[in-house]
């Protein structure tokens, strides 16, 4: 285990940190520059209704990371994306927390462009 510790708030420190890790892999372009944004937020100019959403919730990711050999780390980085949703999407992604990634989101009925594409286009179901 790459980052176990006994000592509980060495713990949580390494927690914390984890957690600031994957918030800057997801922003490094900017909180709402990031490659996925849904149909809503594409077409939406106020950013106070915005919200930048982990697709693989961070709680799930620091667990993995925390649990981690070496070699498994960049796997669960990959993992680390960022989508831009509306605050209604946002609120509507919460029943299915349960599911891990992109699956929340289709289950939640949310259409998720990809920017990187001109015009954006939507997400390729491979991702």
């Amino acid at each position: 285990m790459l980052l176990a510790n006994n000592n509980p708030k060495a713990s949580e420190h390494i927690q914390d940190l984890i957690d600031t890790l994957l918030w800057r892999i997801t922003e490094a372009d900017g909180k709402y520059n990031t490659r996925y944004k849904t149909s809503g937020a594409i077409g939406c100019s106020d950013k106070s209704q915005l919200r930048h959403e982990h697709v693989c919730q961070r709680s799930k990711m620091i667990a993995a990371l925390i649990n981690a050999k070496p070699e498994e780390v960049d796997g669960i980085l990959k993992d680390a994306i960022g989508c831009v949703v509306t605050r209604d999407e946002h609120t509507r992604l919460k029943p299915f927390d349960q599911e891990y990634g992109w699956e929340r989101y289709r289950k939640a009925g949310i259409l998720v462009m990809d920017t990187s594409k001109h015009p954006p286009q939507p997400m390729d179901d491979s991702n």
